[in-house]
């Protein structure tokens, strides 16, 4: 129910903002409701949902290196929330290093490393724990 009255919340604003017509002065007057929206937002989400990284990563330009690709890539899946790797590359072969709390974190961490756009190879050097 807070995601919809989010929505329509969102959606009044939309129609709002483009509906007029801003001049130089509104400026002001469009921080103000920006702000008044995610404050909206940022209640009506779940507290658990990380947003923090893919926001900051709409406001940065985008890394050309399948490295920096891999990176972001691991950093912002929710899976592999508290797992720290370290991602070097060689031209566009990957090196994957760290330690992963199962085989299957394992396999998808390498696949989301051969599935990102530039990376042409994966070196899975990442360890699991003995049971």
């Amino acid at each position: 129910m807070r995601n919809f009255i989010a929505g329509l919340i969102l959606l009044a604003l939309f129609v709002v903002v483009v509906g007029s017509r801003f001049q130089a002065t509104d400026a002001d007057k469009l921080r103000a409701v920006s702000q008044v929206v995610v404050a909206k937002l940022r209640e009506a989400l779940p507290p658990t949902l990380n947003l923090r990284l893919p926001v900051a990563m709409m406001g940065q330009e985008q890394s050309q290196r399948p490295v920096d690709a891999v990176r972001a890539r691991l950093a912002s899946d929710k899976r592999f929330a508290g797992i720290a790797f370290t991602v070097t590359a060689e031209g566009n072969i990957v090196t994957l290093r760290g330690v992963v709390p199962n085989a299957t974190l394992r396999r998808l961490a390498v696949g989301v490393a051969q599935n990102t756009i530039g990376v042409e190879g994966v070196i899975d050097e990442l360890a699991v724990p003995a049971e």
